[in-house]
């Protein structure tokens, strides 16, 4: 085992739960003390006084991570590695893409191109939610790495809290969830994605170099807060000769995990 290992506090500012961030603790302990399968991990009592959390904090991280098939529980006996572990990754789609990329170590720069009031609904798909707001904003941003376009991106929020930010925050912020996380109205609680082949506008074509009518793909995401209220819908709109994704999921056990 490695020199003795120094337990983090926990961030209770953060947009991840605690449960989550204890979770992460627990894989980043076993990876830095070289755990092998069937290695007994830090009890209950131990995690409860180290990152100074509530019981019931550590059971559902802890069983979070029995789903996910990275351990197993021994009554009596205590948490060991799991002997059957897959090399996994937990699915946090939280981040967005900007946030994704940047866990990467690719720092998007942002240029904002248009901000102004918009109607009720913008008609990107149908059956896309509305936002709770008469009086919308829609900000629009281009994406770019080392001066290449990756996407545009629109979003449409209520004007009181768009104006609780500066134009160099709504710049330079990964705005969901980082930027509107600050607040209890826009802390992110539920998000739906909608999927789908996007052809240019002339508009669009000529922000994005392409030709008028050139197929992409669009990502529509509907975002609530925790009393199920939409307060934001956006859109990415990808590049997609940029952009390359691909998700392996394999079964195991009665789990699914991204391998």
């Amino acid at each position: 085992m490695n020199e003795e290992y120094v337990f983090p506090q926990m961030n209770r500012n953060s947009y991840k739960p605690i449960y989550i961030q204890v979770s992460e603790f627990i894989i980043d302990y076993a990876k830095k003390q070289e755990l092998g399968p069937g290695d007994l991990l830090p009890s209950e009592n131990e995690l409860i006084s180290k990152l100074n959390i509530s019981r019931n904090t550590v059971r559902q991280a802890v069983d979070r991570l029995a789903k996910m098939g990275f351990l197993t529980k021994v009554r009596g006996q205590g948490t060991f590695l799991s002997q059957k572990r897959k090399p996994t990754v937990d699915i946090d789609d939280t981040q967005g893409f900007e946030g994704s990329l940047k866990n990467l170590g690719l720092e998007v720069e942002n240029e904002i191109i248009e901000k102004r009031h918009v109607g009720d609904r913008l008609q990107w798909i149908d059956g896309l939610d509305t936002v709770n707001s008469d009086n919308l904003i829609l900000i629009r941003r281009l994406k770019s790495f080392s001066g290449k376009i990756l996407a545009l991106e629109d979003r449409i929020l209520p004007d009181h809290v768009v104006d609780r930010y500066t134009d160099e925050e709504l710049k330079k912020e990964n705005i969901c969830p980082f930027l509107l996380g600050r607040y209890p109205d826009t802390d992110l609680a539920k998000f739906r994605y909608y999927f789908s082949t996007y052809k240019t506008s002339k508009a669009v074509s000529g922000i994005l170099h392409k030709d008028e009518g050139t197929p992409f793909l669009q990502r529509i995401g509907e975002y609530y807060n925790s009393n199920d209220e939409c307060f934001m819908v956006g859109r990415h709109i990808f590049i997609t000769d940029e952009i390359k994704v691909c998700y392996e999921v394999e079964k195991v056990d009665d789990f699914w995990v991204l391998t």
